[in-house]
């Protein structure tokens, strides 16, 4: 070999060894993820007349996205109970799998629970005789598959699901985060409210609401088409949509859950307004409450925003947990004697 290309070669080889060694910037945790029935008692198969391949779809389900590492699953991790949206009619949990886990439980090692519920949509039937297929689905004699307050109800039931069977998935039962976007965030906010679930609130180490709706009675009119299919009474029913309100339930004397109330910039009308109301209520009260407002967001970004943790509202909603995690401090057991301690006698 010639001198120069010996020289070059020797500083080639420093050149490689000099340069910076590459960040491994893939997440730290394998995610598995399981279906499973939350009401396994209750099948409830449903047929949505816009999607082929939620055909006989079974509806009370939950997808338990859960971290692992080096083959072994974690193990007294937080869990983040997430509801979707989409106006109490539309969307499904599989949809949103690929937005959840990338940050919540690859990055941050927790596990998601996704919450599949019954649907109000005109289009969506039971899934019986009339409307077992897609293809051979007769909606002129098929059976609307839900009204509210089917909805909560399953909500309600997908999370005593998650008390009573979380730790068999690596989750800690008693550092629940509810999460829900529009829909989903009117939806666990009236499940950590509303007297009848009183009990589950110790359950609950934060609610995350995101763009969600809290007084219905006070929403804009462009939300009257997805009322009217979600309520019998529609739009009009100014008493049912006080039930089904989360504001109607924050009162003095309620011990409530934490909240975090986000809205977005850009979002739906009446949306921004409700987050406001529903945080200042909560504040005169005091009740514990944490508000942002994400500048740049529009309803829809804000959600798929949380598959990217260098995203404001990612990084907002990663912190919120964080500091609100249930730590417990285990003390080294002191055996007390038995022998005599002195200064004074029985």
């Amino acid at each position: 070999m010639k001198p120069w290309r010996s020289v070059g070669a020797v500083l080639l080889v420093m050149f490689l060894l000099l340069q910076p060694a590459t960040a491994d910037t893939s997440p730290p945790y394998n995610v598995v993820s399981t279906v499973v029935p939350y009401l396994p008692t209750e099948p409830f198969h449903v047929t949505d007349m816009r999607y082929p391949d939620k055909s006989n779809f079974e509806t009370r389900t939950v997808i338990v996205h859960q971290p692992y590492q080096n083959g072994v699953p974690l193990q007294q991790r937080p869990v983040v109970f997430f509801v979707h949206g989409g106006g109490w009619t539309d969307g499904y949990a599989d949809w949103y799998s690929d937005i959840v886990t990338p940050v919540l439980a690859a990055q941050q090692g927790w596990v998601v629970v996704n919450v599949d519920y019954r649907l109000t949509s005109e289009q969506v039937f039971l899934a019986d005789e009339q409307c077992r297929t897609y293809e051979t689905c007769d909606p002129s004699h098929a059976t609307k598959a839900a009204w509210y307050d089917d909805n909560i109800e399953d909500v309600a039931a997908a999370f005593r699901w998650t008390v009573e069977h979380i730790s068999d998935y690596g989750g800690d039962p008693h550092n629940i985060f509810l999460f829900g976007h529009s829909a989903g965030g009117h939806l666990v906010s009236l499940l950590a409210t509303r007297d009848e679930y009183r009990a589950l609130r110790s359950h609950m180490r934060g609610v995350i609401s995101l763009s969600g709706a809290y007084d219905l009675n006070d929403l804009n009119p462009v939300f009257y088409s997805v009322i009217d299919q979600t309520f019998k009474g529609g739009h009009t029913d100014t008493a049912a949509l006080d039930e089904a309100s989360p504001q109607t339930y924050v009162r003095a004397g309620e011990t409530l859950p934490s909240f975090y109330v986000l809205h977005c910039q850009f979002d739906i009308p009446s949306l921004p307004e409700q987050a406001i109301s529903f945080r200042s209520q909560l504040e005169a009260l005091g009740s514990p409450v944490e508000w942002e407002y994400l500048t740049g967001y529009t309803h829809t970004d804000e959600m798929t925003a949380i598959a990217d943790g260098n995203e404001t509202v990612t990084q907002r909603i990663v912190t919120y947990i964080q500091t609100h995690i249930r730590k417990v401090a285990y003390l080294p057991w002191i055996e007390q004697g038995t022998g005599d301690r002195g200064g004074g006698g029985s």
